[in-house]
């Protein structure tokens, strides 16, 4: 637990609102959260799970001065509007990802930051089994890096304020690049708006890294997924991530919380080349649950903010930085062709 009292606004009280209280009490903090959300149902959520009424309301004024921090976790169409006041106030900012809808937006918020931590909430970098993969990959077990593999699809309502690519295929294009430590060079996409409610809800998405690495992501709403969602009722969910080096490859289910870990690499024998499988481990993981990952992203946004570690998610490249490599998918959807970065 956190021990250092603090003084917590959060903005929105959405589906994932009750996780991010949740982590809050996870942490020993909920004693000075603060939650801003102008529906009177949210309030309302927010009372019925143990929030004292005083500390819930519609209007950030309210409680905006006593903040020592601010979680924004509004639509994302909404993110430029409620984090430009608070940058410009100097307040310490966690902005559940995506930071912005558009390019634009992100490269003038990024204009806006001072000497505050800003952290984006990427939730799979404070997940323990890709920061158990990430070690794997820094440490060189996996030799060079070849090709990442991400699908994150199922049966689920389709949000009104972003689609598939935007809410979802966000998460493995940033684990993506975190394995590969930088930006991808190029990307190719094909997206479809099934329901033609103005955002997608399927896609398929290539990216392309200096080192010739590829990563492929499949997203949508569309299609099955294999297990109930932990996060969305009545929603089903598929959550894999494969990334796949010259010395081995990690593959993990988010939805099981399982790993396994092959070191394997192909070896040129009698003029073939051939798996020289040396095993596959499966490093034992206890299920790992929603709260406690946003928990651990809340823990290293704390640290950022107490100057104790540097941020797990930074505005350059997990704002300005995704906002381009999401502007590159958008654009080589529409134009049907390969965009450089």
């Amino acid at each position: 637990m956190v021990s250092l009292a603090r003084n917590i606004l959060q903005i929105g009280f959405g589906n994932f609102g009750p996780t991010h209280l949740a982590a809050w009490r996870a942490l020993g903090l909920a004693d000075g959260l603060h939650v801003v959300d102008p529906g009177d149902g949210a309030r309302q959520r927010c009372r019925d799970l143990g929030l004292p009424a005083d500390r819930v309301g519609g209007e950030v004024a309210a409680f905006l001065e006593q903040a020592d921090l601010v979680v924004v976790l509004a639509p994302t169409d909404r993110h430029f509007e409620v984090c430009e006041p608070l940058l410009k106030a100097g307040k310490h900012l966690f902005i559940e990802k995506p930071m912005t809808a558009t390019l634009a937006e992100a490269e003038g918020l990024a204009a806006l930051c001072g000497d505050q931590t800003v952290q984006v909430g990427f939730y799979f970098r404070a997940h323990p089994l890709a920061q158990r993969v990430k070690r794997e990959v820094d440490s060189g077990a996996l030799g060079e890096l070849r090709y990442v593999s991400a699908r994150f699809h199922g049966f689920k309502r389709a949000r009104g304020d972003s689609g598939v690519v935007g809410n979802d295929a966000v998460h493995f294009i940033d684990q993506a690049n975190w394995m590969m430590s930088g930006l991808p060079v190029a990307v190719d996409a094909v997206t479809r708006d099934h329901f033609g409610r103005g955002y997608d809800d399927l896609a398929l998405i290539r990216l392309f890294y200096p080192s010739g690495a590829i990563a492929n992501i499949e997203v949508g709403c569309i299609q099955p997924g294999r297990w109930n969602d932990n996060i969305v009722p009545g929603s089903t969910q598929t959550k894999e991530f494969v990334v796949a080096g010259s010395e081995g490859a990690a593959e993990i289910d988010y939805q099981t919380s399982e790993l396994r870990l092959h070191r394997v690499r192909h070896e040129l024998i009698d003029g073939l080349w051939r798996p020289n499988n040396r095993g596959v481990e499966l490093p034992h993981e206890a299920i790992v649950e929603p709260f406690e990952v946003v928990a651990g992203e809340f823990a290293a946004f704390l640290d950022a903010v107490d100057g104790k570690a540097p941020v797990l998610a930074g505005v350059e490249e997990c704002g300005v930085g995704m906002a381009r490599v999401m502007d590159a998918i958008h654009r080589s959807a529409k134009q049907e062709k390969r965009i450089a970065l």
